[in-house]
């Protein structure tokens, strides 16, 4: 755990202080791997057109992004737990626009251009929400859940930038511009908002969470289904439960699902007829959903039950796949979009919620670390998949109607998460030592 300075408490305020870090979270994730996410799938046409490389060989790109990120996630959650978030972001931040940066220099080589994506993950790990969302669960217990979403909304806002934007660069310069152009914004947004704003917890002014009192605070204790669990449990106590395998196994089944689909979002609709700009309006119109999904996840969870409101959540990206089966109209098609990014929203603002209600803050960041590595796993295998498939049949309907059934069977694995007693000290689950 990192070290805490306690200084002068601050001074009181209309506005509990940890609502600006909530802010400077929320602009540095603007800048963060979304602009991977968001516009890998632009730069692929340009990519094959100028090397003659085949989509999927182009999609393993991004799928060595998320295998790298699945190792490194249980590093940067045992980093932030050491050092803290604010020097695990500004290092990462440093590395991921050198890594845009050196797609300026990439020729026709695969293995350069996959050796370009391996230097932008190492730095982009980092910048995941794995220390963002380990401050903000410093500084909020009873409205973490609408913190988290809020913090969580930069991705989002990250994605209906950065697509227009791309788009824009390659269309009137090209594609290595499009790449330095990344670079340069993670240098001058993430970089400075961190380093000179961000403070990793209220103790570190001589605040409390929530922005309580002494009095309040001796008083305050856990009540009621959100919050943060009675006690913390370490990373091998939560590796014993049954909510963290079920966490695992749902994080990567609707990762790989929300990844395969938004990695290959612009040329699937591309190749049904529909121009680059309606391409592009519709992964604007995911990021603004996603947007949604993450503030509509955050006010919930922090009134109903955590697990029902994913499951629910979850399911609307099944709809958006059936949408999707006929996304060559185009109201199909911006449905098709919507639901994809309402699930991509929830899904990442409701794991650390959820890692915080059932294991506590105690191994926060170790913990996370390795769920987030489950979920950057699935985003792996499913861009490999859609390219896969449409390598094989020239369609993406086969991996569509694929990942409809996984998509329900992530939603259902939330569902146990409602359990009582399936954790240490339960025979049968887990550990018997309490």
């Amino acid at each position: 755990m990192a070290a805490t300075v306690v200084t002068k408490p601050a001074a009181p305020s209309r506005i509990f202080y940890g609502w600006w870090m909530v802010l400077v979270c929320c602009i540095a994730m603007a800048a963060g791997p979304i602009l991977i996410t968001g516009t890998f799938g632009i730069f692929v046409k340009p990519l094959a057109e100028t090397f003659g490389w085949s989509r999927s060989a182009i999609s393993f790109g991004f799928s060595l992004v998320a295998l790298m990120v699945s190792l490194y996630a249980p590093l940067v959650g045992i980093f932030v737990d050491r050092f803290g978030p604010r020097k695990v972001i500004v290092c990462g931040a440093v590395v991921f626009g050198g890594g845009f940066c050196s797609f300026w220099f990439l020729s026709a080589s695969l293995w350069q251009f996959y050796g370009s994506y391996l230097l932008t993950a190492f730095g982009g790990a980092c910048l995941t929400s794995i220390p963002f969302a380990t401050a903000i669960s410093r500084w909020f217990t009873r409205q973490r859940g609408l913190a988290l979403g809020i913090m969580g909304t930069g991705v989002f806002l990250g994605g209906m930038y950065a697509p227009p934007l791309v788009t824009y660069v390659i269309t009137h310069a090209d594609w290595r511009w499009a790449y330095v152009t990344l670079g340069l914004i993670v240098w001058g947004v993430a970089i400075p908002a961190v380093g000179l704003f961000l403070t990793e917890s209220p103790q570190q002014i001589g605040l409390h969470p929530d922005g309580k009192t002494d009095a309040e605070l001796s008083q305050s204790t856990v009540t009621s289904h959100h919050g943060t669990s009675s006690r913390d449990y370490t990373l091998a106590e939560a590796r014993r439960t049954v909510p963290f395998w079920c966490m695992a196994a749902s994080f990567a089944l609707l990762s790989a699902t929300l990844h395969g689909c938004i990695t290959h979002l612009a040329p699937l609709l591309t190749d049904t007829g529909l121009s680059h700009q309606q391409a592009a309006t519709a992964l604007m119109l995911l990021s603004a959903l996603g947007v949604l999904g993450r503030v509509i996840a955050g006010y919930l969870v922090d009134r109903f039950p955590a697990h029902l409101v994913a499951a629910g959540l979850f399911m609307t990206v099944a709809v958006g796949l059936l949408a999707g089966l006929n996304a060559g109209d185009q109201s199909m098609a911006l449905i098709f979009a919507a639901m994809i990014g309402l699930g991509f929203g929830a899904e990442t603002d409701l794991m650390p919620y959820l890692i915080g209600q059932h294991f506590g803050l105690g191994s926060f960041g170790k913990i996370f670390g390795w769920l987030y590595g489950a979920f950057a796993f699935g985003a792996i295998l499913g861009p490999l998949l859609m390219g896969r498939v449409f390598d094989t049949t020239g369609s993406y309907q086969l991996a569509l109607m694929i990942l409809i059934p996984a998509t329900a069977v992530g939603a259902a694995l939330m569902l146990p998460l409602g359990g009582r007693g399936w954790g240490l000290g339960v025979r049968g689950w887990g550990l018997e030592t309490r």
